[in-house]
């Protein structure tokens, strides 16, 4: 009586799972036919997103560079500004040649010319620490340092547009690279055909429809396909959203970044002493919010690889059990 109470309850229940099934054998092909192929479609996405990990962190190392060579033609700028200040200085004191009258003798002339000559390439003694600077040397490190701040800001406009491309190569896969709405219904199918599953093999137990290795098999397949959590395959879709909002946001700022830094290091700019600082200090902040973003992008493509092979390690053991 018992039995046929149980039977009956174990038949209710699997008629309200929508199970055609009506035997273990039919349950383990049906668990067969929704629980295959979920491991392979997975795995592409784990490869996918290794992918745009590595895209990412190409972009965070690029971007980091940028940064670290804007700092350093900020350094170099405001040592240019120092020797330019300098420079005006010097000329500022150096006195003009007085006007000689129309009869000057020639030794005259000559003594004069020769005065002004060593007032012009004379020293300033008034330095903070008591060195002699020669106007001429101090133009010679005007010009190199202007050639170097020039190279920098080309540097660092390069590695600028380089950080703006990894950024948008990663938004562009962290977008494709999605759980599909099928795979997801496959997967709710599968953990729907293992409960029914479940449900046979212990009516197959009471009413001794299936052979002893039958149970077993089916035991196996239940334990290793139970796993399946669906909040994993969200956090997949969620990461790769996460993944490519960051990388949008860097592609947006190291887009204007560039620009930014290109304007910056116009011969025209330059000219501007203040105009040119705002703008390298402007490019320098852009630089840093690329590199975090491209930052915040590895880190979700990489736990995007976490979820994925959690889910991928359930469906390759629910598969081989299934064999």
């Amino acid at each position: 009586m018992k039995l046929m109470f149980l039977s009956s309850l174990l038949l209710i229940a699997n008629n309200a799972f929508g199970a055609d099934e009506k035997s273990l054998v039919d349950a383990m092909a049906n668990a067969r036919k929704h629980c295959s192929g979920i491991s392979e479609q997975l795995n592409d996405i784990k490869k996918l997103a290794g992918v745009g990990t590595a895209v990412s962190a190409v972009g965070t190392a690029v971007g980091g560079g940028a940064t670290a060579v804007g700092v350093v033609k900020t350094g170099t700028d405001e040592e240019l500004d120092d020797i330019r200040k300098e420079i005006e200085r010097i000329k500022a004191a150096t006195p003009r040649p007085n006007p000689l009258p129309a009869d000057t003798n020639p030794g005259q002339l000559q003594q004069e010319l020769e005065q002004y000559a060593r007032q012009q390439l004379s020293v300033s003694e008034d330095n903070v620490d008591g060195t002699t600077t020669n106007l001429a040397d101090l133009e010679k490190q005007q010009k190199e340092l202007e050639e170097k701040s020039k190279k920098l800001g080309d540097a660092r406009t390069g590695l600028m547009a380089t950080a703006t491309a990894t950024n948008i190569a990663g938004a562009v896969i962290s977008g494709i690279n999605q759980v599909k709405t099928d795979l997801i219904t496959q997967i709710g199918a599968c953990a729907g055909a293992i409960q029914t599953l479940s449900y046979m093999k212990t009516q197959a137990s009471l009413d001794g429809s299936a052979t002893d290795e039958e149970i077993a098999h089916a035991d196996k397949v239940i334990s290793a396909c139970n796993k399946y959590n669906l909040e994993d395959v969200k956090k997949i879709n969620a990461r790769a959203t996460g993944a490519t909002v960051s990388s949008g946001i860097g592609a947006a700022t190291g887009l204007a970044g560039t620009i930014t830094s290109g304007i910056a290091n116009t011969d025209q700019t330059r000219e501007n002493a203040e105009k040119a600082k705002n703008l390298n200090t402007a490019s320098n902040v852009l630089a840093g919010v690329t590199t975090a973003a491209s930052l915040t992008s590895t880190v979700f493509n990489a736990t995007q690889i976490s979820a994925a092979k959690r889910v991928i390690e359930t469906a390759e053991q629910c598969e081989e059990a299934l064999k």
